[in-house]
């Protein structure tokens, strides 16, 4: 017998097909685009299935100024191909000595230490900065993961030489992206406890809110856009009864 959580889901999933469908023939084509999975990922070392049609990965290089205040301004790095970004606050980084402006780096890595006890699920970024963290300052690390393989639960930092070490998630990235607040800069990947119940691709058992959340925001979206769409429709007839007259 189906969980209640499952009925739960499977029913509003069930929902959501149906205002889908009664949205679609009140609206002009394209009203929908962009509702779509993301890019294939470009893995470092590509699983089995991937290996005839990855790309690898692109890395990345930002420069922030030191501001007029005298602290290094805020901003956010990312790889050419946007599978990982860093963000911080004003401050965040320590101000060179010389004012000088300070560069990111985020790099894809070849090697690294070995998972372990934890199944790395991401490619690993090495994120260094010309300019070290401020002391008692936080960044926000956020990695892409592939929208075909069981998603991370967490995301994990190294140095490059030592154990991964678990700092979370903070829940609130986009879909297929994982987000964690560090407060040491290092190499960084996304991962799940290596004995950990697997499902369908993206998603994950255990105790995961995901397959319902992805449900609430496919509804949410097919149902905000039901108004737009009928006085859009209402609109229309107005505007062809007025020209009849």
């Amino acid at each position: 017998m189906m969980p209640r959580r499952g009925v739960a889901v499977a029913a509003l999933l069930a929902l959501t097909a149906v205002a889908y469908v009664l949205a679609a023939w009140t609206v002009a084509p394209g009203f929908y685009d962009g509702i779509a999975p993301p890019a294939p990922y470009r893995w470092v070392s590509p699983p089995p299935q991937f290996r005839g049609t990855n790309q690898p990965p692109e890395s990345g290089r930002t420069t922030f100024r030191v501001g007029g205040g005298g602290a290094v301004d805020a901003g956010t790095a990312y790889t050419r191909d946007n599978q990982a970004s860093i963000a911080f606050a004003q401050g965040a980084l320590a101000t060179p000595a010389d004012r000088a402006p300070v560069t990111v780096d985020i790099v894809p890595q070849t090697t690294f230490p070995p998972g372990g006890d934890v199944h790395l699920a991401t490619n690993v970024y090495c994120i260094t900065s010309s300019s070290p963290l401020a002391p008692g300052q936080t960044v926000v690390v956020s990695l892409q993961y592939s929208d075909q393989l069981p998603a991370p639960s967490d995301v994990y930092v190294s140095d490059g030489a030592g154990p991964w070490r678990k700092i979370g998630s903070t829940g609130s990235a986009p879909p297929y992206f994982i987000a964690a607040r560090s407060s040491t800069l290092g190499c960084f990947a996304g991962g799940y406890p290596a004995n950990a119940r697997q499902t369908a691709p993206g998603l994950r058992l255990g105790g995961s809110a995901l397959p319902d959340i992805v449900a609430l925001a496919i509804l949410v979206v097919v149902l905000a856009g039901i108004p737009l769409a009928l006085l859009r429709r209402r609109g229309e007839g107005e505007e062809s009864d007025e020209h009849d007259e």
